[in-house]
């Protein structure tokens, strides 16, 4: 074989170890979630494994037990609506009538036994209706620093 054959099947085996590391990377990089329609649509089938469900959570569905951390609400995706069991600190930002995404699993109950709460937030920036900025700042005021 010659040395020009040898430096083209060199670099084809190189670009392709290179091809499969970004198509891995990328693949572990993205980030899916179902909603609870496709969910349910699929339920025998992902019983007992690890999914990620996104919806909004159903107003007035909230069940709290603060002395044991659990919760218990519903996600909806407007069309099916799914139970979910939490044990855990949920974020700050978690309410009825808001999106939220939950990692976990649907069991044999059911029921969506979630590990991980994330909630949604609006991309909408407000300022404050005074139009004067936040009373409390990270940047010290220029008197303090002299004095």
């Amino acid at each position: 074989m010659t040395k020009g054959k040898r430096f083209l099947i060199g670099g084809v085996v190189i670009l392709a170890a290179l091809a499969y590391i970004i198509y891995g990377g990328m693949q572990q990089a993205l980030v899916y979630f179902k909603m609870p329609s496709e969910l349910r649509a699929e339920e025998s089938s992902m019983k007992g494994k690890f999914v990620r469900m996104g919806g909004m959570v159903v107003k007035g569905s909230m069940e709290k037990d603060l002395q044991n951390l659990t919760y218990r609400f519903q996600i909806t995706d407007g069309g099916t609506s799914f139970p979910v069991y939490f044990k855990g600190v949920p974020p700050d930002l978690f309410v009825e009538g808001k999106g939220a995404v939950v990692e976990g699993r649907v069991e044999s109950d059911g029921v969506f036994h979630a590990t991980t709460i994330m909630a949604k937030h609006a991309e909408d920036y407000s300022p404050h209706a005074d139009g004067k900025s936040a009373s409390k700042s990270f940047i010290p005021d220029r008197e303090a620093g002299a004095k």
